[in-house]
């Protein structure tokens, strides 16, 4: 062994790093934190749900916002009742499963306007919600022009040729209004609604006006038929004359005053009719 030299060999040691506790004191698991996330999370879902519940239980079922008063306006010739009962009916309709519209913010009020135009015929309808439980209807009633008679029956109707049936028409109203009787083998009325044209209308109400300036022209009743553009007449002195609706009333006025002083005078019942409608012809029907 040569001098100098230590007779012991060196080895060298593998350090065992599995012994070791070699975790990063500055890393830590996140399972534990994502745990709580998650029950963070789920508790703030159903916090929100609990809050949106309320409020639609608040909004749709509880009694807060139920109907409980209905106020009608404008009401002259029915009474509120026939207008506020239809619309009690209407509030045990449903408006959205389960839910109905006794609540007033399901109430459905453009519906339930249409309904009451449909069966009354009113000029207008407005419905308002006033919270919280009530219902205000504001309606304005057609005038009444003139009664509209056919097939036995008698109507009132506006001056645009409605039908009115909110009332019966009574004897001392055919006195009151123009009279027009329906001639014609069937019914003029489609739909509450007079199918004759505004230009017969239009022709009625201002002879009608015009003739009420003299006595001798006073009229009974006005009369539709099938002959075209021709209005027949019957006056209060028992004279029937047929008008032309295309020419100017005034003027054919004139002219059946003119014929009966002249030549009818006080001969009426021996006159059929006086036809008026051509021009300044005058033809005198005799019986």
């Amino acid at each position: 062994m040569p001098a100098g030299k230590s007779r012991f060999r060196h080895y060298k040691i593998k350090k065992d790093y599995q012994t070791k506790n070699l975790k990063n004191p500055f890393f830590h698991s996140s399972r534990g934190h994502k745990k709580k996330r998650t029950l963070g999370i789920s508790f703030y879902i159903i916090g929100i749900l609990i809050i949106i519940l309320s409020i639609l239980y608040g909004l749709f079922m509880s009694p807060l916002f139920v109907i409980r008063d209905i106020k009608v306006n404008g009401l002259s010739r029915l009474p509120e009742s026939a207008i506020s009962e239809r619309l009690w009916q209407q509030t045990d309709q449903k408006s959205f499963w389960p839910l109905k519209q006794k609540n007033i913010l399901l109430f459905k009020k453009e519906a339930a306007e249409k309904d009451l135009l449909a069966n009354f015929n009113f000029s207008k309808i407005k419905i308002k919600k006033t919270l919280f439980h009530s219902l205000t209807v504001d309606i304005e009633e057609r005038p009444y022009a003139f009664i509209w008679q056919e097939a036995g029956q008698s109507y009132y109707s506006d001056s645009k040729g409605f039908i009115i049936r909110d009332s019966v028409v009574s004897p001392d109203d055919l006195t009151k209004f123009i009279v027009i009787e329906n001639q014609t083998p069937e019914s003029l009325i489609e739909n509450d609604y007079l199918k004759i044209s505004p230009e017969y209308l239009t022709f009625i109400f201002a002879l009608k006006s015009a003739s009420e300036k003299n006595g001798e022209t006073a009229i009974s009743r006005f009369l539709i038929s099938q002959e075209l553009n021709t209005v027949k007449v019957n006056f209060q002195n028992g004279l029937l004359a047929f008008f032309n609706v295309k020419d100017n009333e005034g003027k054919q006025l004139d002219k059946f005053l003119v014929v009966k002083r002249e030549k009818i005078k006080d001969n009426i019942s021996s006159v059929n009719y006086i036809d008026l409608r051509y021009g300044d012809k005058v033809y005198i029907g005799n019986k």
